[in-house]
């Protein structure tokens, strides 16, 4: 994720299969969590759309973060991993996405047949796949710093756990275990970004103490889920939100997207605006989270979908660039690089946290937070035809650093 480098004398091959394949179930998880986050979202908002699976929407978080952002996630890590196999014949990446995707989908039919058994099946199929990851990116297969890869393994620990979490309750009816879920995605990037900000100047002490830190975020979180006794669930998940604050923080500070550099290209520059916009989500979500935690309702969807899509849609948006070309192994043209997917998604967050946050004060405000759900759509076209001009057959080799 931090470079990119396309050489004129190397030969490009194709990417493994089982990339295509990791690339292929995320689009499906994503299609289906849009098409049920729309009719949720109409029959919310008194747009019913009478089409019958509104009320499925308690598995939309898990399509969307298990299927979706974790499915790209792993799916970046897959390249790799193909040449890591378990007990020298089980190649782990074909295990985990085959545990990951059957669990989403598995679970997601559970919920909707409201057959329990099959979603805990579907759910205990993430946990193991989780378990997987997160042994592969802690070992010493996987390189990188160490305190990165721990940062890297808390996040996947929180997939773990939400998965775990989920088997007693839907992600849809608790502010601790959305917080839980969200966390796995918004560390994992964190630790992405800590590689850079060791680059640029950040103590190895430091990094080691976010490592620390970052467990205990974690498991507090998930603590704050499991003990439902008076105050304790609220009191866990502010201190876990507080320990997230420093991380952030740090983060931010060494980062260098809000460094001035000398020289900027296209492409950087594109990256750049995305990372700080994704982060100005993240501070927004976590906010709105401290209110719904504080007074119990009413900012729950408007936090989640600040980190969600906010941040964490309007990062891999910016990413993409480097990471889908070098994902499937394309010849990438980055100055055709194009602002407009960062724009479209940043106006439908925009919408729909402005839509949800004044519901009960303006009598506009239903609408403009089912037209987000439409908005987000151009969007995903958008992001597709920024992909298209940049990859395409006969381009020519550039090379840029992303820093």
């Amino acid at each position: 994720m931090n470079s990119y480098t396309h050489s004129n004398e190397r030969k490009q091959s194709g990417p493994v299969p089982i990339v295509y394949v990791g690339i292929g179930f995320s689009v499906i998880s994503l299609a289906l969590g849009i098409i049920i986050g729309i009719s949720a979202l109409a029959e919310n908002n008194g747009f019913s759309l009478n089409n019958g699976i509104a009320a499925d929407i308690t598995f939309h978080p898990d399509l969307m973060v298990f299927g979706v952002i974790g499915g790209l996630l792993i799916t970046e890590k897959l390249e790799l991993m193909e040449k890591f196999s378990l007990f020298g014949y089980f190649r782990i990446s074909r295990m985990i996405v085959s545990l990951l995707f059957s669990g989403v989908f598995i679970s997601s039919a559970g919920i909707w047949l409201q057959i329990s058994a099959m979603q805990d099946l579907g759910l205990l199929l993430v946990a193991a796949a989780s378990i997987l990851f997160l042994y592969y990116m802690t070992s010493r297969r996987n390189p990188g710093m160490a305190y990165v890869k721990h940062v890297s393994g808390a996040a996947i620990l929180g997939m773990f756990l939400s998965a775990i979490a989920n088997l007693n309750q839907f992600i849809t009816e608790s502010n601790e275990l959305t917080y839980l879920v969200l966390l796995f995605p918004v560390v994992y990037v964190l630790a992405e970004r800590m590689e850079l900000g060791y680059i640029r100047g950040m103590k190895v002490s430091f990094i080691r103490t976010q490592s620390i830190l970052s467990w205990i975020l974690v498991i507090t979180a998930f603590l704050s889920v499991e003990i439902n006794v008076g105050p304790f669930p609220r009191l866990l998940m502010l201190t876990s939100i507080a320990i997230l604050i420093f991380l952030v923080v740090g983060s931010v500070y060494f980062d260098p997207s809000f460094r001035h550099l000398i020289k900027k290209n296209r492409l950087q520059s594109y990256i750049q605006k995305g990372i700080v916009i994704s982060y100005l989500w993240l501070f927004l979500g976590i906010i709105l989270f401290i209110m719904q935690a504080i007074l119990g309702h009413g900012f729950l969807d408007p936090a989640a979908h600040s980190i969600a899509l906010g941040f964490i849609g309007t990062f891999i948006v910016a990413h993409s660039p480097i990471i889908f070309p070098l994902t499937l192994k394309k010849k990438a043209v980055q100055e055709n690089v194009t602002l407009l997917p960062i724009i479209i998604i940043t106006v439908a967050n925009f919408m729909r946290i402005f839509g949800d946050i004044s519901l009960h004060y303006l009598w506009i405000s239903a609408a403009i937070s089912y037209a987000s759900a439409y908005v987000l759509l151009v969007a995903i076209i958008a992001f597709v035809y920024n992909l298209r001009r940049i990859m395409y057959i006969g381009a020519p080799k550039n090379s840029v650093e992303v820093g």
